[in-house]
């Protein structure tokens, strides 16, 4: 069989184009990034709990609620509906941890995460109402514009 024959009959390998070159990357992270991913996410679930902790620990609701308690039963929902917002985008932050990104990215996060829980869990509390609800929102802005400029 001449060769130039055989060349043309066995297949050529050719590179794989990639099909989604804007998504981030499926590979396996390696082993000092997976140790990262488990530091930061980590230190989103404790810092979330030192300041819900803290938070809880600063207020005390007994004067509001001897005073107006439907004003306090009407901002305790409020602080519950907040608190659902600030789980859902902590579970969204914890799982946005596990892809790459910079290190002031992944900071921004978790700080915002952190005032998220803290400042819902002040209005719970019913103290600091108007300075817990600024930083929510500030915090719940954040998030949004770091994920929207977010590359």
């Amino acid at each position: 069989m001449d060769q130039s024959l055989a060349r043309n009959l066995i297949p050529r390998r050719t590179a794989v184009p990639d099909l989604a070159p804007n998504l981030p990357s499926t590979r396996l992270p390696s082993v000092a990034r997976s140790r990262s991913v488990a530091r930061l996410r980590i230190g989103l679930v404790t810092g979330c709990c030192l300041a819900a902790a803290l938070a809880f620990w600063q207020g005390d609701p007994s004067g509001y609620l001897m005073a107006d308690p439907a004003l306090a039963r009407l901002l305790r929902g409020m602080a519950l509906i907040k608190a659902a917002i600030a789980l859902g985008a902590s579970s969204a932050v914890y799982w946005r941890l596990a892809w790459p990104a910079s290190r002031t990215v992944a900071s921004l996060y978790v700080i915002a995460s952190w005032v998220l829980a803290g400042s819902s869990v002040l209005i719970w509390q019913l103290s600091f109402i108007a300075f817990a609800a600024l930083l929510f929102h500030a915090a719940a802005l954040s998030m949004l514009v770091l994920a929207w400029r977010e590359r």
